[in-house]
């Protein structure tokens, strides 16, 4: 090798390369249905995904959004409010279902679909009926490869649905006494998830409540109850295992606030989005700071790039229901129309820069411990990363944290419970993390 191309490798080593930016918003070729918006959509990976809206249509996508096939289409009787899949053949559709003051053409008393073929055909699951009890969906979200959550509806009453065996036994559980209108749902684990909604069905009596369960649903807990009225929460997701969003909808005045968390979901802080007007609904975020937020008519889509400290607007984006975030890079959101977001591009490391976070795992305290121990890490670096408690015979007796974790340290706590909530005996039992780079194990003690 020459003593220029040398140089000139050493140069290009030597430059640190600028981490990702914010990407571009677009308008897939979908086209939208003019009495409806999308209200949900769900894409499977990058190329895989379905569409629900308000006139009972649902479409398909195989191309990432480059085209679109209708393939259902109930009429307005269907009110389609949610869609998850386990799989790229087995998903659910959720509907409004019957008596909703605002929606009248609703009459279909089938609140859930189902579908085996990928969505080209849909038969009710009559489980869940409103003919008696009037119910219906807004939230749904796929758990894992066998459970499926749900809650309904915006204006009462407010329900709790759950399937832990793919769709072969379904529950439902009135909540209407903790939160009279159910809206959203989210699930970190099989057993710890948040419900959020409203505490009065008329609007402009409602504060947003937030509750939390740590069994699955069988119980659930209040977290917090907004401060002002005529405000309710509307959507929530975790971009990561530590940071938490939830959007407030109101449906006048103003200033606007949303909810932030930083600990996990423990705690809620109420943030300022606005000092004006704006119909928020979606809220949406790709990290922990990378952000957007929609819902209004007249205008587009809103943008923060500092965890929602400030905010600005875009040029696009109106009527935004729902954001799915597929990978660090692609997001979709579902409103008037179908948009499309592509990181421009993404982090680049020099050869000199190792691509394996550095990280510490610390032993847990207390320890021996009866019921709660404290489990401590921490990242040099975001990583994706597992920690799971085992026993003496290698067996997995609790995940307790999964998924992107910014760069710092982190804490989690076991209850000395296995995933079906049931107290472990007494005994010796081991914690790992896992990840790119990442696998320690450490030991601890339960005494009974």
């Amino acid at each position: 090798m020459s003593f220029t191309k040398i140089f000139v490798l050493s140069l290009f080593l030597s430059i640190p390369l600028l981490s990702q930016a914010p990407g571009v918003w677009e308008n897939t070729s979908f086209l939208p249905s003019p009495s409806s918006r999308n209200n949900d959509g769900f894409f499977l990976n990058e190329r895989l995904g379905w569409a629900v809206n308000g006139v009972g249509q649902i479409h398909r996508t195989t191309n990432g959004g480059v085209s679109w096939v209708k393939v259902l289409d109930k009429g307005s009787s269907t009110h389609w409010r949610s869609v998850s899949f386990f799989d790229s053949l087995h998903g659910y559709a959720g509907a409004l279902g019957i008596g909703e003051i605002n929606n009248p053409a609703s009459t279909d008393t089938n609140i859930l679909y189902k579908t085996s073929d990928g969505g080209s055909t849909w038969v009710p699951e009559p489980q869940l009926s409103s003919s008696v009890i009037k119910r219906g969906f807004c939230g749904m979200q796929a758990v894992n490869d066998s459970v499926i959550v749900g809650v309904g509806r915006v204006r009462g009453p407010g329900w709790f649905y759950k399937t832990t065996d793919r769709g072969q036994t379904w529950i439902a559980k009135d909540l209407s006494g903790l939160a009279p209108g159910l809206i959203d749902i989210y699930f970190t684990t099989p057993l710890t998830g948040w419900i959020i909604g409203l505490t009065n069905i008329t609007h402009a009596n409602s504060s947003g409540i937030v509750l939390y369960t740590t069994d699955g649903g069988n119980t659930w807990t209040p977290q917090i109850t907004t401060t002002r009225q005529g405000e309710w929460c509307w959507k929530i997701q975790f971009p990561t295992p530590d940071t938490g969003y939830i959007s407030l909808q109101r449906n006048s005045l103003s200033p606007i606030y949303f909810l932030k968390t930083t600990d996990a979901g423990y705690t809620w802080e109420e943030k300022l989005f606005s000092n004006s007007y704006y119909f928020v609904q979606g809220m949406g975020f790709i990290n922990g700071s990378l952000g957007w937020a929609g819902g209004n008519s007249a205008n587009p889509m809103w943008q923060t790039t500092n965890g929602g400290e400030s905010w600005s607007p875009l040029s696009l984006g109106r009527r935004v229901n729902r954001f799915r975030i597929v990978n660090k890079n692609l997001a979709y959101a579902f409103g008037d129309s179908i948009y499309k977001y592509t990181a421009p591009f993404t982090s680049i490391h020099t050869e000199s820069e190792t691509t394996e976070p550095g990280y510490e795992l610390s032993n847990n305290y207390p320890n021996p411990f009866n019921p709660l121990t404290m489990i401590e890490f921490r990242l040099d670096k975001s990583a994706y990363i597992k920690l799971r408690i085992y026993n003496n015979l290698g067996e997995i007796i609790r995940t307790i944290a999964e998924g992107y974790f910014e760069a710092g340290t982190h804490k989690r706590q076991w209850d000395g419970e296995n995933e079906a909530a049931e107290p472990a005996p007494s005994g010796q039992y081991f914690y790992r993390i896992q990840g790119e780079g990442i696998n320690e194990t450490k030991k601890m003690i339960l005494l009974r």
